[in-house]
């Protein structure tokens, strides 16, 4: 069960990446919430991972913390460059203004 559930994991973390940038492209998705779904899908994986594996509360929390450190890190680098490309998008294509 456990090997199934993190098969599951991985294949929903690989999946949503393509269609959280796809809906973004469109505009559907603000460049705020593309940038914590991009940043904030490390420490939900590793503690999904951790709790799969059996680890007790205290590890989970200590791990997924520790797993918080580098997406609060590099937020606003991830939140400028998607703004950036943003930008840069709608000056090439005229029909969509700036979000």
């Amino acid at each position: 069960m456990q090997a199934v559930l993190t098969v599951l994991l991985i294949a929903a973390a690989v999946v949503s990446r393509p269609i959280e940038a796809r809906l973004w492209r469109a505009g559907r998705l603000s460049d705020r919430t593309t940038a914590l779904l991009l940043i904030g899908r490390f420490p939900v994986l590793i503690c999904l991972f951790a709790i799969i594996d059996g680890a007790s509360p205290p590890i989970v929390a200590g791990i997924t913390l520790v797993g918080l450190v580098p997406a609060a890190m590099f937020y606003r680098f991830t939140l400028d460059l998607l703004r950036e490309q943003s930008r840069l998008r709608a000056a090439t294509s005229p029909e969509k203004g700036v979000r």
